[in-house]
């Protein structure tokens, strides 16, 4: 079954776009939504990339852009967590770490699931 887009809302993943980015190569970006046919991103060199000087003060409102599909070449996801580091090499390991962290402050970030309910005792009205 294909990854849901929903739960990467807010957080950063890789979109090739070749219509605005020449080399095709997926960069980095904050998914703010997902509809039919598009993804709304947020990042500055997508922000820089479509504006030109006079809306500059624009781009200090964190403004988002909305991306039709046509226009996506790829989206890349994390699907599992990183192994630990002592069955990787250095490099590997190094790499690794940074995207743990990264992994672990978004799941803090992630707003607490409800507790589930409680029966209630004889007698007792919700």
């Amino acid at each position: 079954m294909p990854p849901s887009l929903a739960r990467y809302l807010n957080r950063i993943l890789f979109v090739s776009i070749p219509t605005l980015f020449e080399d095709g190569t997926a960069r980095p970006y904050t998914l703010i939504g997902a509809e039919l046919n598009g993804l709304w991103l947020q990042s500055d060199a997508l922000t820089d990339r479509l504006l030109q000087e006079h809306g500059r003060g624009l781009a200090r409102m964190n403004p988002v852009v909305f991306v039709p599909f046509a226009n996506i070449a790829g989206v890349v996801v994390a699907t599992s967590v990183p192994p630990p580091a002592d069955e990787c090499t250095s490099d590997e390991s190094t790499a690794n770490v940074t995207t743990a962290a990264t992994e672990r402050q978004e799941l803090k970030d992630e707003p607490a699931k409800p507790a589930p309910e409680k029966p209630l005792k004889r007698g007792m009205k919700r």
